[in-house]
C-alpha cells in the first residue's frame, strides 16, 4: 500500500475531486470554486498537500462535507508538524458559518497544544484530553485535528531538533491516541501510537521490528497454510468468510510484553487471524468450525456477542493450538461489528481501559460518538471546565465555575486569601467565570479573608458546594476560637479574683460538669454557662471561706423568714430541668412548686437544688454558704414548664 505521503498532488486532487464529485448537490459553486483553488496551488507549492491528503483520510471516514471543506481550510503551514494555526488567507473562500466555526475551533486546539508542558502524570494526561474534547464543542474539529496530527507525525522524522520531535512524539501517545481510542478511530489510534513509539523509545521499536521481522516469512507462511485450511473448512459447512491475518502494531507488542510480563515468543497473538461473516448466526457457526478443527484453549475464548462490553463492543475471542502445536489468536464477527471496531462506531477505548465508566465527562464523549455514528452532529456540552494556572498545570472545575472556585480547587488556603484574580492577563471580579482554556492567576490577601456571603449558593461567588462547604468551616472555626477566646478572658479573670491553682481549677470543672479547661472557655465563649453560675460555682468551691476571713459573719436569717433576694441580682431562669446546663432537683425538705417564688442552693456534685424562701434548712444554707444561694424563676405549668 502506497504512504499518503509518497501521493503525489495531482493524485491527492483527483481523488478529493472524486469524493466530492461523490456528494452530488451538496457541494456549493464557492466549495468547488476553493477546491479548484487549491489544487493550482498544489501545482505551484507540492508542501501544501497535506490539507488534501487530511481530507481524503476523512473522507474515507465518512465525513460530511463541512467537515472536508474545513480540512481544506485549515492547512496549517510547515514551520512545526501539525501545530500551527490557519493560514489567513485561505479562509475567505467558504463563508459557510459552519465551516468558519470548525476552524475556529481547530485554531483553538491547536493553541492550547503549543502550551503542552511535557510528560505529566496521569490525571494530568487525563485533564489535556479532556480539555480538547470539551474545548473543541464539535467533535468534527477533533476529527481534523486528529488527521492533522497524523500528518504530522508521519512527517516528524524530517524535524532535526530532537527534543521538538519527542515532545511532539510524547503529546501525540498521552494525549491525541487516546482520543482517538475514546472515539473509536482504530486505524488512526494505531499509527499515531507506532509512530510515536518511534520517535519515543527508538532502540526497543527497532528490537521489537527486528523479531517480527526475523520470524516473517515462517509466519506469514505458516499463518497463509492456517488461513487456507480454515477458510476451506469453512467452505465445507456453507458459510461464507473472509479470513485473513491481523496486522500487528509494534507498540500494542510491547505494550501486552510489558502487562504480561511475558517475552516476545510467550504472546499468543503475534499469530493472528480474523474471519468475517455475513450474520450473527455464521458467528458461531464459524466458532464451531474452529474448534473442530483446532483444539482450543479454553482460558482464552471471551463471547462479546452474547455479553457485549459496556461500550458495545461485540466479537468472538478465541486461540487454539493449531499446526504443529503452535497457538494462533481468532477473532470472529460480522462485517457491521467490524466497521463498529474499526471506523469510530465502537467504544474501543473503553474496552481496552477494562471496562464502563460512569463519570459524567465520559459519558457525555460516549453520547457524542454514538451521534457520529448515526452521522449526528451535536455539540458536547461537557460537565466541567479546563482551565490553566500560570505554570502550566490544568485544573478541573464544574461548569459556571468562578475564580473564586479555582483558586479553592488548587487550595483551601488559598481560597480564603483570595481578593480577586487575572484570566489571560486582565484582572476579573470575583464572580467570573471560567471558559475552557483560560489561564487563571489568583490575587491574595497576606491574610485569610473570606466574606460570609461566599457561602450562599444565590450570591454566585461560588458554583461548587465544596468550595462553599469550606467557607462555612472556616466560619464555624472563626467563631468557635474567637468564642474559646472570649470564654478564656472571662475564665482567667475569674482564676485571678480567687487565686485558684490548679487543682483548685480541676474542681471548678468537675463542679460545672466538663472535661477540660478548652471545653470551660468554649461553653463560657457560646454563653451556654452564664457569668453568675460561672462564679457561684467558683464561690462554691473556694470563695466561701476566702470571703469569710475577710469580712465579719452574715446575720443568719430568723427560721421561717423568707431570704431577701439579693440587690442588683438578676434572677435565672429554670428550663428543661437545668440552668445553664446544671441539672435542678426539688429539695425534698419544702417540696416547692412549679410556679412558685423559689430559691436555689448551688451544691457541690447535685447541681441545683431548690428550696421555698421560707425553708429552714435554706436559711441553714445561706447563713454558711451566702454566695450559693441565688435567685430563680420556676415558670408554672401553664406556661409550658415543669
Amino acid at each position: 500500500m502506497q504512504h499518503p505521503l509518497d501521493i503525489n498532488s495531482d493524485h491527492l486532487c483527483q481523488r478529493l475531486q472524486q469524493v466530492l464529485d461523490g456528494m452530488g448537490g451538496q457541494v456549493t459553486p464557492d466549495v468547488a470554486l476553493a477546491v479548484e483553488r487549491l489544487c493550482l496551488s498544489l501545482a505551484r507549492d507540492s508542501a501544501s498537500a497535506i490539507g488534501p491528503r487530511v481530507a481524503v483520510a476523512l473522507a474515507d471516514i465518512q465525513a460530511d462535507l463541512p467537515t472536508l471543506v474545513a480540512a481544506l481550510l485549515a492547512a496549517p503551514a510547515q514551520n512545526e508538524p501539525g501545530i500551527s494555526l490557519p493560514a489567513p488567507t485561505m479562509l475567505d473562500q467558504n463563508g459557510k458559518r459552519d465551516v468558519q466555526r470548525l476552524i475556529d475551533a481547530i485554531e483553538r486546539l491547536r493553541g492550547w497544544e503549543v502550551r503542552y508542558p511535557g510528560p505529566r502524570a496521569e490525571g494530568q494526561r487525563e485533564y489535556w484530553r479532556r480539555l480538547l474534547l470539551a474545548g473543541a464543542r464539535d467533535a468534527r474539529a477533533v476529527l481534523i485535528d486528529l488527521a492533522y496530527r497524523l500528518e504530522g507525525m508521519r512527517a516528524l522524522g524530517d524535524e532535526p531538533d530532537e527534543a521538538m520531535r519527542r515532545r511532539f512524539a510524547g503529546m501525540t501517545l498521552a494525549v491525541h491516541a487516546p482520543i482517538a481510542h475514546r472515539l473509536g478511530l482504530g486505524q488512526i489510534k494505531w499509527e499515531l501510537e507506532d509512530l510515536a513509539f518511534r520517535h519515543l523509545e527508538p532502540n526497543t521499536y527497532v528490537e521489537i521490528a527486528r523479531l517480527l521481522d526475523e520470524r516473517r516469512i515462517s509466519r506469514e507462511s505458516y499463518l497463509a497454510h492456517i488461513e487456507q485450511k480454515l477458510s476451506h473448512a469453512l467452505i465445507q459447512t456453507g458459510i461464507r468468510a473472509e479470513v485473513y491475518g491481523r496486522p500487528k502494531h509494534l507498540y500494542s507488542i510491547w505494550g501486552k510484553m510489558r502487562r504480561k510480563q511475558v517475552s516476545f515468543e510467550g504472546l499468543f497473538d503475534v499469530r493472528a487471524l480474523r474471519v468475517q461473516v455475513d450474520s450473527v448466526t455464521d458467528c458461531y457457526a464459524a466458532l464451531s468450525v474452529v474448534h473442530e478443527l483446532f483444539r482450543p484453549i479454553p482460558s482464552e475464548y471471551d463471547d462479546y456477542i452474547a455479553r457485549p462490553k459496556p461500550n458495545g463492543y461485540q466479537s468472538l475471542h478465541t486461540a487454539v493450538h493449531a499446526d504443529e502445536d503452535k497457538v494462533v489468536e481468532i477473532q470472529i464477527r460480522t462485517e457491521r461489528m467490524h466497521a463498529f471496531a474499526e471506523y469510530g462506531v465502537a467504544a474501543h477505548w473503553r474496552y481496552k481501559a477494562g471496562g464502563g465508566s460512569t463519570n459524567p465527562f465520559d459519558m457525555q464523549v460516549e453520547s457524542l460518538r454514538r451521534g457520529l455514528s448515526r452521522g449526528e452532529i451535536r455539540p458536547l456540552t461537557a460537565p466541567m471546565v479546563y482551565a490553566f494556572t500560570p505554570n502550566g498545570e490544568l485544573v478541573e472545575l464544574p461548569a459556571g465555575a468562578t475564580v473564586l472556585d479555582f483558586a479553592y480547587r488548587i487550595h483551601t488556603h488559598l481560597g480564603h486569601r483570595c481578593r480577586g484574580a487575572k484570566i489571560n492577563g486582565q484582572i476579573t471580579p470575583l464572580k467570573t467565570e471560567v471558559a475552557n482554556g483560560d489561564t487563571v492567576e489568583v490575587l491574595t490577601n497576606k491574610e485569610p479573608a473570606p466574606s460570609r456571603e461566599w457561602a450562599h449558593a444565590k450570591s454566585g461567588f461560588l458554583r461548587s458546594a465544596s468550595s462553599r462547604a469550606k467557607v462555612r468551616n472556616w466560619f464555624a472555626q472563626f467563631d468557635r476560637e474567637d468564642a474559646r477566646e472570649r470564654g478564656r478572658l472571662v475564665c482567667e479573670r475569674l482564676y485571678r479574683r480567687f487565686s485558684m491553682d490548679a487543682p483548685a481549677r480541676r474542681q471548678l470543672l468537675e463542679a460545672l460538669g466538663v472535661n477540660s479547661e478548652d471545653q470551660l472557655f468554649l461553653a463560657v465563649g457560646h454563653q451556654r454557662i452564664a457569668p453568675e453560675t460561672l462564679q457561684a460555682a467558683a464561690r462554691g468551691q473556694l470563695g466561701a471561706t476566702a470571703d469569710r476571713s475577710a469580712r465579719p459573719p452574715r446575720e443568719e436569717p430568723t427560721v421561717g423568714e423568707p431570704l431577701p433576694e439579693p440587690p442588683g441580682g438578676r434572677s435565672l431562669v429554670i428550663e428543661n430541668q437545668s440552668i445553664d446546663g446544671l441539672k435542678v432537683t426539688r429539695a425534698k425538705c419544702c417540696d416547692p412548686q412549679p410556679g412558685e417564688r423559689v430559691m436555689a442552693f448551688l451544691s457541690r456534685s447535685q447541681g441545683y437544688k431548690l428550696h421555698r424562701p421560707d425553708c429552714r434548712n435554706l436559711a441553714h444554707l445561706a447563713g454558711q454558704y451566702p454566695e450559693r444561694v441565688l435567685p430563680v424563676e420556676w415558670p408554672g405549668a401553664e406556661d409550658g414548664h415543669d
